[in-house]
């Protein structure tokens, strides 16, 4: 509870009475005991669970540290011995200079550079010296270019002062005004510095599309629509289902993450505090299917709908489309079977519900011929109401007025009728009745809409359920349904779902690619289609190409699961995307093959259709590729920041808040402040690796920014996703991606910065290694000034790369003689 500042006020004067006699007697454990403690606690309003005493940490122990994680660092001094302050006149509350107050008394320097010693070394910024009757406030960290023994400070010279100047204290030093940071708009009294400006600023046309040429093109267009959309065309769905369908199998070999981690991504899906909850997975290569038949039977008993989880390409889509044309296709063949893509149907209808309704009628026409108006179906589902209309007051009609009446029954019938919903489910009811059959609603890719739309989805779903008298099928994200799960639509259903486990991902590739080469080599009518006939041949050699390189390059298949994070859908369009690409050179690669009879696809040269994507340099939300590298302050150790954060996650020494992986938040902020590292330095990293999916939260939650964040309250615990495993562990040292980031990263060092805007727009090769290797020697010095840990060492992570940079000194050597 927040403590009022004038309680705060009177608590503190009759502190001071209390204590001020005893003061001149009193040595330091005195006065902290006596004062500070009720100081920080009864006129500041720190809480007793957010102060922490003596933390010995490297060597040295604070007296206090507040806050959750640890923001404002007090060190006590006793009060017999008052500290000595230039005259500052009728001044109190004003900024003094801290140099004027080390150089006029030896014991203040020391003070003062003894706590923001303790603060440097624990990414604190506000610190404080207290012996009772004095306190001086500064800035012990700083991130805007200034030297914080340069800075200012407030300082309260006696009881007096302390009472007089209250307001300003309570205001800086208070947890409200240290969250606020209330004193960096007292002392800062300058502008932050800004970051140094970005290479990409000075380089021309950084930002520029780069074009395919015509080849490349229509080798694009082809790989398109063989590898990702064909199969999904009505002629080609059963089969494409039938060849390509990879059911949840073996961990995949190539993850860069633990198998405790892959093998329960899942089940954090709820918080520990929800009793009850169960996760079902679907997995028919060890699950009876009948298993998860009868499951689903129970759920639709208790007239709930059947919510299946998965993340985004794990194969929601495919899981259903296969259980309903092939595992399971006899039961939905005899069932009335409504099936609604959410995702691209009904993006121009008003709501999800219209759209719904939109898909029933459509079905109802086409695949079981049904005249939503006929006049035997509206006296059979309408026969009560007709009874009663008969029975009343137009019935005295019958005989007098027989088309006076007739009249008036229809217009009954079509009032009826106008209740769209209403009529729509009776008429489905008489349809299952007429065929003893089921109602099967499936409502798929609702997680490709808004939140909203996805809430709408599972309110609609459970009206379905309850009222239709229908099985429902509703797949949703883990972030949605955690989401909904807190404050939305799913907070009053009970915590059972089915999660979809993603398929073993090199196994869904080579399906994929042998089912498009089969298209390619024999498929009759695929030729004809405009625009595809120069280009189906060439296409079809270059997936033998990659296949045979998939089978001989542990690299590439490392490359493709841990970048696509296990998402199938992602892989496919990193495989696609391959093909054609402006940064490829395809017409070479296929000169090559045909003249030599093989061609082994390097791991550069397709992670470099992967960083780059249609860009000829690189772009943060263009690539899958995030700059670890970046920074938010003008702070150089902060390159290492993300790849710090990452490492930590990482590595099996880290405290889990679970066994499947996650690091708590506190544990990550508290290692990290120990590095030197402020809290909004730390948070501002969390954010972009969450949306940059190099991070998951336990729940599921995507920050778009920092804003988001402070909405939504910070997540309880993070876990590494494989993306983020292979960047901190394989790719941020590799030459193609430094050689990206040097443009994109703010450097600090105006030498090397001055070198590299020399030649930024030579794209040759001896340019693009003289930048990327003076990147790397820019980082070696500023790693210098760090330490080695036991979850990263930056010398460590540059012998990873080493060989990368060694490929293009020994071809660069090659070219010269």
């Amino acid at each position: 509870m927040t403590l009022e500042f004038s309680v705060g006020k009177a608590n503190l004067k009759r502190l001071i009475a209390e204590y001020s006699p005893l003061g001149e007697l009193s040595n330091e454990a005195q006065t902290r005991f006596s004062f500070i403690d009720a100081f920080l606690q009864e006129c500041l309003g720190w809480s007793k669970d957010a102060i922490h005493v003596e933390v010995y940490e490297d060597g040295d122990r604070t007296d206090y540290e507040c806050g959750v994680p640890r923001r404002f660092i007090v060190e006590a001094k006793r009060s017999s011995t008052p500290l000595r302050f230039p005259p500052r006149g009728t001044r109190t509350s004003a900024p003094v200079s801290i140099r004027s107050l080390s150089e006029f008394d030896d014991v203040v320097k020391n003070a003062l550079m003894q706590v923001q010693g303790y603060c440097q070394t624990r990414g604190v910024q506000y610190a404080a010296l207290s012996t009772a009757s004095q306190l001086v406030l500064f800035l012990a960290t700083r991130v805007d270019g200034v030297a914080p023994l340069d800075g200012k400070a407030l300082v309260f010279d006696g009881y007096d002062e302390l009472v007089k100047g209250f307001s300003v204290v309570f205001e800086t030093a208070s947890p409200a005004g240290v969250s606020e940071k209330r004193l960096d708009g007292m002392l800062e009294g300058r502008s932050p510095a800004a970051l140094p400006p970005k290479l990409s600023s000075t380089c021309l046309n950084y930002f520029d599309y780069k074009y395919s040429n015509n080849f490349q093109q229509h080798l694009r267009n082809a790989a398109s629509l063989v590898i990702e959309d064909i199969g999904r065309t009505s002629d080609l769905e059963k089969e494409f289902l039938r060849d390509c369908y990879c059911e949840s199998g073996p961990l995949t070999q190539y993850s860069l993450l633990g198998r405790n981690i892959l093998s329960a991504r899942y089940a954090a899906l709820f918080g520990s505090a929800v009793a009850g909850s169960q996760i079902n997975s679907v997995n028919p290569r060890k699950q009876d299917p009948e298993n998860f038949s009868s499951q689903a039977i129970a759920e639709a008993m208790a007239r709930r709908p059947i919510v299946l989880v998965g993340d985004v390409g794990v194969g929601k889509t495919s899981f259903l489309k296969h259980l309903i044309q092939i595992s399971a296709d006899e039961i939905f063949r005899s069932a009335v079977c409504i099936y609604f893509d959410l995702g691209s149907k009904g993006a121009l209808s008003r709501t999800a519900r219209d759209s719904l309704l939109d898909q029933i009628e459509k079905t109802l026409r086409k695949e079981f011929d049904t005249n939503l108006q006929d006049s035997a179906l509206l006296s059979r589902i309408y026969a009560d109401q007709l009874a009663d209309f008969d029975s009343g007051v137009f019935g005295q009609l019958r005989s007098s007025a027989p088309e006076l009446f007739i009249q008036r029954r229809v217009e009954f019938l079509s009032s009826l009728i106008q209740k769209r919903e209403e009529h729509l489910r009776l008429v489905i009811g008489d349809v299952a009745r007429i065929r003893h059959a089921q109602v099967v609603i499936v409502i798929d890719n609702a997680d490709q809409r808004s939140p909203a739309v996805q809430q709408e989805a599972f309110v609609i779903a459970q009206e379905l359920c309850a009222n239709w008298s229908a099985l429902v099928f509703l797949a949703l994200r883990p972030q949605t349904f955690h989401s909904s799960k807190r404050s939305g639509a799913v907070s009053a259903y009970p915590p059972k779902v089915f999660v979809i486990p993603p398929p073993k991902l090199e196994d869904a590739i080579e399906k994929r690619l042998a089912f498009a080469q089969r298209l390619v080599s024999g498929r009759e009518g695929l030729n004809e289609i405009q625009g595809l006939t120069l280009h189906i041949e060439s296409l079809g050699s270059l997936i033998k190409i990659l296949r045979e390189s998939l089978s001989r390059n542990k690299e590439l298949h490392e490359f493709i699961v841990n970048v696509s994070s296990g998402n199938v859908r992602q892989a496919i369009e990193l495989i696609s995307h391959y093909f054609g690409n402006p940064n490829v050179e395809s017409d070479k690669i296929l000169k090559i093959y045909e003249e030599s009879g093989s061609y082994h696809v390097p791991i550069h040269e397709f992670a470099k259709a992967a960083l780059l994507g249609d860009y000829a340099h690189f772009q943060e939300e263009a690539s899958v590729a995030s700059n670890i590298y970046s920074v938010f302050f003008p702070d150089s150790r902060e390159h290492f920041l993300s790849l710090l954060i990452l490492g930590f996650m990482c590595w099996d020494g880290a405290i889990r808040s679970s066994s499947e992986g996650f690091v708590s938040a506190s544990a990550v902020l508290l290692e990290m402040q120990g590095q030197g590292f402020r809290p909004e330095q730390i948070e501002a990293h969390l954010v972009i690796l969450v949306r940059k999916k190099l991070v998951e939260t336990s729940e599921r939650r995507v920050f778009e920014s920092e804003g988001d964040m402070k909405e939504q309250g910070m997540p309880d615990s993070y876990r590494v996703t494989s993306l983020g495993a292979y960047h901190v562990k394989k790719w941020a040292s590799d030459f193609g991606f430094m050689e990206a980031m040097c443009f994109d990263t703010p450097i600090f060092d105006s030498a090397i910065r001055t070198d590299l805007t020399s030649a930024l727009d030579d794209n040759r090769l001896p340019a693009r290694f003289q930048r990327a290797d003076a990147f790397r020697c820019y980082l070696d010095d500023v790693w210098n000034a760090m330490k080695p840990l036991p979850y990263f060492d930056w010398t460590q992570l540059r012998a990873v790369g080493e060989p990368s940079f060694r490929r293009v000194e020994s071809h660069l050597r090659s070219k010269s003689h």
